[in-house]
């Protein structure tokens, strides 16, 4: 019998099918490289170790729900189907799930989280807004039913009964944790209606607190235009989201401690301002006093009026000096323009002409003829009389000494 013969595709079609058919969903451990993210969200990797590198896809719905920043190089562990394609005879994982290998996923996800966004600049001091010294209105974003949201109201209370408190409830933990977070933080930039706002929660674990570690909630205290205060859990406990805010207070008793101004102190300094300001102004006063003082003796010494008459003398015989120094001063120049009209007048070369002088030129009248040099036998030339020219020849030239 002869043995069968296969084309390249059924070939290709019977690896497709056994693999998918006979290799279950498997757990595989490796390390990442190759690492790319198409326009629509879709995550693609190769998982390798010493020996080999197997490809790998995790579609945008799967990439959405992970709580960790991938990054080429991290070891992890990836569940999935081993799907083949018979037209390249390739195969690769579709991830279903993935966990960080080696130390544990949530703070693998922290670190490398809180890498990539302290390279974009976003914990950067020159980003930090200042939180207003004396607010009116402090926005809360918090549980409605934690301990947090009531020790800031206890505290803000006895600090400074005057500063109103809005809050706005939301969800602290779990899944829908940050999309109500950045919910609160949008209404009030929109609203506008808070001088800034607390982030407040009470202590936990990583995953209790994990929705303040969220990037889509980090970026979004970023962009806050109000500043922000982050209070969350104790004073050990740290978030991205405290690395982001404006300020980080070390729980949300502190926030409220720090951020509402004590109404006792506040009277104790307008006391002293009153104080002062009425030293100040007693001493502007005394000062005014004396200024005026020194005025009237002034206006006692020196009679205002005989000053004012002497001015007025003085003013009318400067008038009178600069009136006849103006007239001198027209009249000599008159002087001196009828001088200089009866000097060009003389030197005028046409009233020179009327007196029985001529100019002689060269033939083409250009150049004057002012030595017998000039010309020779023959010659013509052009002379000039006062009412005009005419052409001539030179019949001789006598040159006599000067």
């Amino acid at each position: 019998m002869e043995d069968k013969i296969y084309s390249v595709s059924e070939i290709s079609r019977e690896i497709k099918r056994v693999i998918e058919q006979f290799i279950p969903p498997v757990w595989v451990e490796g390390e990442i490289s190759n690492y790319s993210i198409s326009r629509v969200g879709h995550i693609y990797f190769s998982l390798k170790d010493e020996n080999a590198l197997i490809n790998c896809v995790m579609w945008r719905n799967v990439a959405g729900s992970i709580l960790f920043h991938l990054a080429p190089g991290m070891r992890v562990i990836v569940r999935g189907d081993i799907l083949a394609y018979s037209a390249q005879s390739q195969y690769q994982i579709n991830v279903k799930e993935i966990r960080a290998a080696g130390m544990g996923s949530l703070f693998m996800a922290f670190e490398a989280l809180k890498n990539k966004l302290s390279q974009e600049g976003l914990f950067d001091p020159e980003q930090k807004k200042p939180i207003p010294a004396f607010p009116k209105r402090i926005g809360v974003i918090t549980s409605i039913t934690g301990a947090a949201v009531r020790d800031i109201i206890e505290v803000s209370g006895r600090r400074n009964p005057a500063v109103q408190l809005v809050i706005f409830p939301a969800q602290v933990q779990g899944e829908k944790a940050a999309d109500t977070i950045i919910e609160g933080i949008q209404t009030f930039n929109q609203l506008k209606n808070v001088d800034f706002i607390i982030l407040g929660r009470g202590g936990g674990s990583i995953e209790d607190l994990w929705a303040f570690n969220e990037e889509k909630l980090v970026r979004a205290v970023a962009a806050s235009e109000l500043p922000i205060i982050s209070a969350v859990g104790h004073e050990v406990d740290f978030t991205l989201s405290d690395f982001v805010a404006d300020f980080r207070a070390p729980t949300p008793s502190a926030a409220a401690e720090l951020a509402v101004p004590e109404r006792n102190a506040l009277e104790q300094k307008l006391v002293q301002y009153r104080k002062r300001s009425a030293q100040l102004i007693s001493h502007i006063i005394s000062q005014k006093m004396q200024f005026l003082d020194n005025l009237y003796s002034g206006i006692v010494r020196f009679n205002p009026e005989k000053i004012v008459a002497d001015n007025i003398r003085i003013l009318a015989e400067l008038k009178k000096r600069l009136r006849n120094s103006v007239a001198q001063k027209i009249n000599q120049t008159k002087l001196r323009l009828n001088d200089y009209r009866s000097t060009i007048h003389a030197l005028n070369p046409k009233e020179i002409l009327k007196r029985g002088f001529s100019i002689v030129y060269t033939e083409s009248g250009n150049k004057v003829v002012r030595s017998v040099s000039e010309v020779i036998k023959g010659n013509k030339i052009t002379v000039e009389v006062f009412d005009g020219r005419y052409k001539a020849e030179v019949k001789s030239v006598n040159k006599q000494e000067p």
